[in-house]
């Protein structure tokens, strides 16, 4: 028994080191290496808002065939001229997002379900990354069984095929361009009659948008992207143009809509009133007020005014965004990690565990040392709407017709 453990001991050895070979044989040339990284670096340097995925094959030594995606023409054609002034002869089967052809010209979409899960890979077990909300406009990049979109922050992820409704250009501006009536309600539900005693047809969430088809009593009549009718309480809904007629801008307005999800559980990626996490709980205060920030604390920390926050947070107003994470040192960069609302005397509401209130202050009852400790600095943004970063459904380029 033993002799034949040893044999196969050996042989797993051998195995694994003809592996180790075989691997450290299939590294990229260093030019091309190099070349990739650079390119990567110069047009891709967030990956979470483009796509810049390259494999190559190498028939020979100076054969080289290019393939993956992107979503950059110019990281494209800088790849491929890079290789050319390397004198390497270049079959080009990169594909270029969207894919058009795969997609039989349906390169838009309309969110179609409440709430859609946005992961890493088009897969339930993989990573989920975002979410999206009903109603909302997106590009469709890629099909592989699930879709690739972005949404109006930019962010890129892959949605099952049943979380949105692929479109043409022309069906998507006309969808753009509909009446339509805004969920408000943190949660509700549609239903096939105007009665709440009929069949439902689906929950809803703040922020939904639903094609307005008409009025009944107590209920707007509307439509889902994929052409589902419904009616939906007046109670907790409103039309969008009466909606952002009357929606405010200003700091204790948004600083009363973060109270209302107080308690709301922490959902990493979450997005909505059925659970949030940090930067999605300051993502969805503001789109409840028709300001689109991005999607992730590390992406909303380099928006709007910075802020070095004074001893005493006397330089901090309410409506600010306070951040959180590791200083820059000699050796290491900034890290982002956490962002919350600031509401004033040295208090701040954000999503960690569930939505709370917490505190600066030693004194007080809500005293958070854990944050305080890795305090950064603090962003205003109410007064940057229409900056870069900042924007609204009436210029968003996913909402404009």
């Amino acid at each position: 028994m033993k002799k034949y453990l040893s044999f196969f001991l050996l042989s797993f050895a051998v195995s694994a080191c003809m592996a180790q070979t075989e691997k450290n044989e299939k590294k990229l040339p260093v030019e091309v290496d190099e070349l990739t990284q650079h390119v990567r670096k110069q047009f891709i340097p967030d990956k979470r808002v483009a796509i810049f995925d390259v494999d190559y094959r190498f028939p020979s030594r100076k054969e080289i065939t290019v393939k993956g995606a992107t979503t950059s023409l110019d990281a494209k054609l800088a790849l491929l001229g890079g290789l050319k002034e390397s004198h390497y002869q270049i079959t080009d089967s990169m594909m270029l997002l969207p894919d058009s052809v795969a997609l039989e010209g349906k390169t838009y979409g309309i969110v179609n379900l409440s709430v859609c899960n946005l992961r890493v890979e088009p897969d339930f077990s993989s990573e989920m990354t975002s979410q999206a909300l009903l109603g909302m406009p997106v590009k469709v990049l890629q099909r592989d069984g699930w879709y690739r979109v972005q949404t109006p922050d930019d962010y890129i992820a892959w949605v099952h095929r049943v979380g949105v409704y692929p479109v043409t250009k022309q069906a998507y501006d006309e969808w753009n361009r509909a009446d339509k009536i805004v969920v408000t309600s943190h949660y509700a539900f549609t239903y096939v009659n105007p009665d709440a005693t009929s069949q439902t047809v689906s929950d809803v969430v703040a922020g939904n948008r639903l094609k307005w088809l008409g009025t009944a009593g107590d209920y707007y009549r509307v439509a889902y992207p994929d052409g589902r009718e419904a009616f939906v309480s007046k109670a907790a809904s409103m039309p969008e143009k009466e909606w952002k007629a009357a929606v405010k801008q200003d700091a204790q307005s948004i600083i009363r809509t973060a109270y209302t999800l107080m308690g709301v559980p922490y959902l990493w990626a979450g997005t909505s009133s059925k659970g949030i996490d940090c930067s999605g709980f300051v993502r969805t205060v503001l789109f409840m007020h028709n300001i689109i920030i991005p999607r992730d604390a590390s992406q909303q920390a380099y928006v709007g005014q910075h802020i070095d926050i004074v001893p005493g947070f006397g330089n901090v107003q309410p409506g600010d965004l306070i951040f959180f994470g590791r200083k820059a040192t000699a050796d290491k960069k900034e890290r982002v990690v956490h962002v919350g609302i600031y509401i004033g005397n040295q208090k701040f509401i954000h999503s960690q565990g569930d939505v709370h209130v917490s505190s600066f202050n030693p004194a007080d009852q809500e005293y958070d040392e854990y944050n305080l400790n890795r305090l950064l600095y603090a962003v205003r943004i109410l007064n940057g709407i229409g900056t870069p970063g900042i924007n609204t459904t009436d210029t968003n380029p996913y909402y404009t017709k």
